[in-house]
């Protein structure tokens, strides 16, 4: 008898919204077409400071704008 679990009932150490902050940063950075070297981060971001952590440990430069978040 087999039981399925949920991914995130396996991520205990996580809150379902860092997790959510984790893959729409991954995504975004996925997007890009070379190797991201810099995350421009919109300083009303919803999760400014979950992506601010994620740039740096990902060795990006972190830069505040005004406009539209994205990583080049």
């Amino acid at each position: 008898m087999s039981k399925d679990i949920d991914a995130l009932d396996t991520l205990d150490d996580y809150s379902d919204e860092e997790y959510s902050a984790f893959l729409e940063y991954t995504q975004l950075k996925d997007q890009c077409m070379i190797e991201p070297t810099t995350l421009y981060i919109n300083d009303k971001h919803e999760f400014l400071s979950e992506w601010e952590y994620f740039a740096k440990a990902d060795g990006l430069e972190i830069k505040h704008t005004d406009c539209e978040t994205r990583i080049c």
